[in-house]
């Protein structure tokens, strides 16, 4: 009989000769799910259990681990599931974990490249785009994200060849455009963020601009867009919602940053002004009413001011629509300044060098963007917004930078301004 100590080492040497790397995973395990997938005589039946189902959601898990995904690689399962793919298309609910493994798989670069020589795996599963479960759906633009952050410019240049080859511009506005489900509009707005991230660079700009810039993806941004900031707005925690109107600004600054953007999108003028509105009166509220600092503010603010100036919105824009608000925060700001100077702030925040610096650029930003708005807006629209600022006219042209800009507005604002001093002094 051998020693108690020698047999516990032996199964010690059993225990860790079967884990997968650095994890506490089994090989066993996983090797024995994936032989089912060999068999396809037997895994129509298979799929069919309860049992294979929760083995492969265990996998799904198990795929988070770098060390996982290079041992699945090992024994080349992109090519495996590949194979067994005819026999689990009639099983939604698989195929949606099989999707869910390769995109956490495509977490590592490894994986990633591995399924773009794939041409025609990759190819089905994107066709997946155009499927009407929800579910399939988000684990494939979950995919598409993973595998575009890894990437290198010549890489991703195939993933566009790809888009184009399947049509995916238009599978993705499909969803934005059609979907009520939440998660599915987030994941759809992520992955077009993504695309305009990493697709929109370089010399990918003319294959991006050809495929994505259509007049169908500021509608069903918007579409989107007012889907979960209106509609489901109290089903969304506060982090999710501010996450929304930051892509969805980010979205259409990457759609505009082209010579023929406005030839494109002239039509979809109001589809902007719904973003920008229900984004503007979401920052006053934060900022002038529940008196809270946001450092994306001026950034928000900035990229408003160039679509507003690309699209040429402020013709057709009402005041209330982000007028309105720009001055109320700009007024706020001007608070801000007057109370610090006494000693004190409503505003909590520690750092007052930090306080006065956001403050000086975000009235640097709110001034350029009123004036943007002052310049082209209509006569009626004019008059009201002249009549909103009233004294402080002097005090944001000072703060405005672009002279020509300054120029234009004062050149419409004097008369009507020198009248409205004239009734005053009455």
């Amino acid at each position: 009989m051998k020693p108690d100590q020698e047999v516990k080492d032996e199964k010690e040497d059993v225990v860790t000769g079967d884990v997968i790397g650095d994890t506490a995973y089994s090989e066993r395990f996983v090797l024995k799910l994936l032989l089912k997938f060999a068999n396809l005589d037997t895994l129509k039946d298979e799929i069919q259990e309860n049992t294979f189902e929760e083995d492969l959601c265990t996998l799904w898990d198990m795929t988070a681990e770098r060390d996982v995904v290079l041992f699945l690689q090992k024994h080349d399962v992109l090519s495996l599931f590949n194979f067994a793919w005819p026999s689990i298309i009639e099983s939604p609910r698989i195929i949606e974990i099989l999707i869910g493994i390769i995109g956490n798989m495509c977490c590592q670069k490894e994986a990633a490249q591995a399924l773009l020589k794939m041409d025609a795996f990759l190819t089905l599963l994107l066709e997946y785009t155009k499927s009407e479960d929800s579910l399939i759906i988000i684990q494939l633009l979950r995919l598409v994200n993973s595998s575009l952050f890894l990437a290198d410019d010549s890489l991703i240049a195939i993933w566009i060849e790809i888009f184009i080859k399947i049509g995916y511009s238009s599978a993705l506005y499909f969803i934005l455009n059609n979907s009520s489900n939440k998660d599915l509009i987030i994941t759809g707005l992520e992955n077009f963020n993504t695309i305009c991230s990493y697709c929109n660079t370089g010399q990918l700009r003319t294959r991006f601009f050809g495929h994505f810039v259509t007049s169908e993806a500021i509608e069903a941004l918007a579409t989107a867009f007012t889907e979960i900031a209106v509609n489901q707005k109290h089903s969304c925690g506060r982090d999710e919602l501010e996450r929304v109107f930051i892509i969805s600004l980010q979205i259409t600054l990457n759609l505009v940053g082209f010579d023929k953007s406005y030839e494109v999108f002239k039509d979809n003028k109001l589809d902007a002004l719904k973003i920008i509105s229900v984004v503007f009166t979401y920052y006053e509220n934060k900022f002038v009413n529940q008196k809270e600092i946001d450092m994306d503010l001026v950034d928000i603010i900035d990229s408003t001011i160039t679509l507003v100036k690309v699209l040429e919105t402020s013709s057709i824009c009402d005041h209330e629509q982000y007028f309105v608000q720009s001055y109320n925060m700009w007024v706020t700001l001007s608070s801000i300044d007057k109370t610090d100077s006494n000693g004190g702030s409503s505003f909590e925040i520690d750092d007052k060098e930090e306080l006065q610096e956001f403050s000086k650029k975000m009235k640097a930003s709110l001034s350029a963007l009123i004036f943007n708005y002052i310049e082209k807006c209509s006569n009626e629209n004019l008059l009201k917004a002249i009549d909103k600022i009233g004294k402080n006219y002097d005090d944001i042209f000072s703060l405005v930078e672009d002279e020509s800009l300054s120029k234009a507005v004062s050149d419409r604002a004097s008369n009507y301004r020198t009248r409205l001093k004239e009734t005053e002094n009455c």
